[in-house]
């Protein structure tokens, strides 16, 4: 019995059936005589109670064992298949362990033919917003659970959008810009995991889609994409969240569109786009904008 807690300590509690924890281990009488104990029974009930916020109470009761041979990896969500001379959206869920180069099936989209939507990581989630079904712009939003590997409905965005971008910053999801029901939106949102609420922020100031979108040193900044005339919208947008604020630059080296932006040590790569090779590197501390060397092939929507 006096080594109770530091056994318990390492049981994986709040991956625990919920009846068997309240039935079973809290009425425990070597549990309820242990206030290091009672802690860990009360973290476990915590995790089971607030399933939204279980990114941010991370433990090693809920980190994967060593020996469990979790890796990080990364994940493809859908896409298109050509069949014949045909396309069709495809369902699939896959991912890359890098650790073994091996490729293996997660659970299927929830839904058929649904394409524009947007996919984002965040903690051990993977959320995926909005997008088009049968000519119909949608707010959906769908979790996957990685521990659980299924999909399941969230809190639905205020606006319906498709073609538009997602990203995380402080542990919070944005989704940008896009096209509505009635044509692009300047509409910004965010929503936060642990409350499962969204909230209305301050628009972009010129309303785009697919455009090239990532975080950088403590701001969002939102590349080109297409304009209300359906041209490349040569403008940088950029915002704090601290003050709530956008700001914008016109650019003629920005001129992207269906093409990605990545972060990587302090630089922001926009990766092709409209069946490009080009790339283009932008250092935001000191706001210069360079031609970088062109993909082997040209690709857009990678």
């Amino acid at each position: 019995s006096q080594y109770a807690a530091e056994l318990l300590a390492v049981v994986r509690l709040p991956f625990i059936h919920p009846s068997y924890l309240l039935n079973v281990v809290d009425n425990e009488e070597l549990i309820k005589s242990s206030e290091a104990c009672r802690d860990l029974v009360n973290e476990a009930k915590r995790y089971h109670m607030l399933p939204h916020a279980r990114q941010e109470m991370q433990t090693p009761r809920t980190r994967p064992r060593l020996s469990a041979g979790v890796a990080e990896v990364i994940v493809l969500v859908g896409g298109r298949q050509m069949i014949g001379m045909n396309q069709r959206a495809l369902t699939a869920v896959t991912c890359l362990n890098p650790q073994n180069n091996k490729w293996y099936p997660l659970a299927s989209l929830p839904f058929y033919d649904r394409e524009f939507f947007s996919v984002v990581s965040a903690g051990d989630n993977i959320y995926l917003s909005g997008g088009m079904e049968s000519g119909v712009t949608l707010a959906d939003v769908w979790c996957y659970m990685s521990l659980l590997d299924n999909w399941n409905l969230v809190s639905r965005m205020t606006v319906p959008r498709c073609r538009h971008n997602s990203l995380v910053y402080d542990g919070k999801i944005y989704t940008i810009g896009g096209v509505g029901v009635a044509g692009n939106v300047d509409h910004v949102e965010r929503y936060d995991t642990i409350t499962n609420q969204w909230e209305t922020i301050a628009p972009l100031p010129k309303a785009v889609h697919s455009a090239a979108a990532t975080v950088c040193g403590g701001k969002i900044y939102v590349f080109g994409g297409v304009n209300e005339a359906g041209r490349a919208a040569g403008v940088l947008q950029s915002y704090i969240p601290q003050t709530n604020s956008w700001s914008f630059i016109e650019s003629p080296m920005i001129d992207n569109k269906y093409a990605p932006a990545v972060t990587l040590n302090g630089f922001i790569f926009i990766l092709g786009g409209a069946y490009a090779r080009a790339t283009t590197i932008y250092d935001p501390e000191k706001g210069n904008i360079k031609a970088g060397p062109n993909m082997n092939h040209s690709r857009q929507f990678c």
